[in-house]
């Protein structure tokens, strides 16, 4: 009779503990993907879609924040203690540029030689056209670092995935999360 007591006790427990994980990954707009590496990432304002890595992702972010800025709300992923970030928002009723302002100029005053290497049109994967913007220079420590941002536009509302990362780390497992966010995203 003690060990059915146990076990429903343990059962219990176990189903607070899931069911609390879960809660909290929806509370930051995350759900499960097919693949378990991955959440998807709802930007209920804008109807938006997006593809990130999740905690049994084989280089997991330390973080997952949400957070708001001038009313915007955005996800915001790290690794090693901030020094990769990739952010997951959405902009209603604005345009690419002015997304462009909000999300990629304000790192401009901070690095030195910077140059724009992408500010074009591109079709991804899911056949979504989206507005590639890529900037590169030099940060106050003296490395270099990159910015890679997509930007979907659809009725007057712009959703965007942006990746800040110092260029010798964009390759491998980085690389690859970014690939996938961008070719997986998707409009509801």
């Amino acid at each position: 009779m003690r060990s059915w007591r146990i076990a429903i006790i343990l059962t219990i427990v176990f189903a607070a503990v899931f069911s609390s994980a879960a809660s909290a990954e929806q509370d930051l707009g995350l759900y499960r993907h097919d693949d378990k590496q991955y959440w998807w990432y709802y930007a209920d304002e804008v109807n938006f879609w997006a593809v990130v890595p999740s905690k049994e992702n084989s280089h997991a972010a330390d973080h997952y924040l949400k957070k708001t800025v001038l009313g915007y709300e955005f996800l915001e992923i790290s690794w090693y203690k901030d020094k990769i970030v990739m952010e997951v928002g959405a902009l209603p009723n604005s345009t690419v540029s002015g997304a462009i302002d909000f999300v990629a100029k304000r790192w401009s005053p901070f690095l030195k030689d910077e140059l724009v290497f992408a500010n074009r049109e591109i079709t991804t994967s899911n056949n979504l056209k989206a507005h590639f913007y890529a900037v590169e220079g030099v940060g106050p420590d003296g490395v270099k670092y990159m910015l890679r941002s997509v930007f979907f536009n659809k009725a007057g509302s712009v959703a965007y995935l942006a990746m800040y990362i110092p260029s010798g780390k964009y390759q491998g497992a980085m690389q690859n999360n970014w690939i996938k966010a961008v070719n997986e995203s998707e409009w509801e």
